[in-house]
């Protein structure tokens, strides 16, 4: 969201934006563009009861209040009755596959269908778009709007690996600690490939949803502790100097929206393992070293290879490089614009 409305700040001067946010919202995300207008709505996102009356109750008022022509919402948490016309961003809908009931999925379900009811939908890959076209039909309505990487300058990489005392060279993950991901398998085919390379650690950094995947059992049970390192959440410079120090990036997921570290790793000058599944090979064209990420066996050959050819890394880091280059949040700012205006455009014709 960051990078989208600097970009809408940089190209559009002439429209209003009001851009509503909560009482946590990061710092980073407050442009001082003069048609940029902030409205904090005073709730705690952690609150989930309070924030559901926000999405569904409070929103839809507050657009109404300051007169929206068109209402973007960059998630799928977006309001089932609004007064205004409405563009919703899905990202995938893997979620949708989680069979337990309770009131997450519940609510996962019943947003789900207030953003199939938006003027516009928009996602980030022909991978998504296909896998939300299986479940709804709305052909019509359906944009692709590629993600892209931050460019990120490092002022100091050095503290990072002395803070989280870490040992070079290293592997390194990030991202949800979660099932879909392939953690265990990653860790399984690492443990193999520990026994044969001693001088070689993995880092793993993200989000854990431990009643998914508990990360630190695992480790235990594949007597990993002295040779993998999980960190946690990691800020930006933190995150950056942690690619910018590997020796390689592996992201072996099952499914994936579209694979925005592969892109953060290849800024950042690293080689990439990668799945061969979903939206990858879309994202990642022919820069990475695939896997077929249920092969444990195919994913330790692939950890020797990227460890150690020379000219298959030099050949990934170039072709790195190249990649990067088919993706640019300013495009993303100008299609995201293109699709509001049109969805504006439509309601002031009729």
């Amino acid at each position: 969201m960051r990078n989208l409305l600097e970009n809408f700040g940089k190209i559009d001067e002439e429209d209003k934006f009001v851009i509503f946010v909560n009482k946590k919202a990061p710092s980073e995300i407050f442009f001082n563009f003069p048609n940029f207008y902030y409205f904090k709505i005073p709730i705690d996102p952690q609150n989930y009861l309070l924030r559901i009356f926000c999405e569904q109750i409070i929103l839809p008022f507050l657009s109404l209040k300051y007169k929206i022509d068109v209402l973007f919402t960059p998630a799928v948490f977006s309001p089932y009755f609004c007064f205004c016309k409405k563009v919703t961003t899905i990202h995938d809908i893997l979620y949708l596959n989680d069979k337990r009931l309770n009131l997450k999925n519940l609510y996962l379900k019943f947003i789900t269908s207030a953003a199939i009811r938006s003027d516009k939908i928009i996602t980030i890959s022909n991978f998504a778009k296909n896998d939300i076209l299986e479940k709804f039909n709305i052909k019509n309505k359906i944009s692709v709007i590629y993600e892209a990487a931050k460019i990120f300058i490092l002022k100091n990489h050095k503290n990072t690996i002395e803070k989280f005392n870490i040992k070079n060279p290293y592997f390194f993950y990030i991202g949800l600690i979660v099932p879909h991901k392939n953690i265990e398998r990653m860790l399984r085919a690492f443990k193999i490939f520990s026994e044969k390379y001693k001088d070689i650690n993995f880092i793993l950094a993200g989000p854990e949803r431990k009643k998914l995947l508990d990360l630190d059992l695992l480790i235990k049970n594949l007597s990993l502790r002295e040779r993998v390192k999980y960190l946690g959440i990691v800020n930006e410079e933190e995150k950056f100097a942690l690619y910018h120090n590997a020796l390689a990036f592996i992201f072996l997921s099952l499914h994936e929206g579209f694979g925005l570290p592969i892109l953060e790793a290849q800024s950042s000058g690293v080689p990439v393992l990668a799945s061969n599944l979903t939206a990858i090979p879309e994202i990642a064209g022919n820069s990475v070293l695939y896997v077929d990420p249920y092969d444990i066996e195919d994913i330790v050959r692939g950890m020797e290879k990227i460890a150690f050819d020379e000219k298959l890394r030099e050949d990934l880091i170039k072709k790195g490089y190249e990649n990067i280059k088919r993706f640019s949040w300013e495009r993303a700012a100008k299609e995201t614009l293109r699709v509001l205006k049109e969805v504006y455009e439509n309601s002031s014709n009729k």
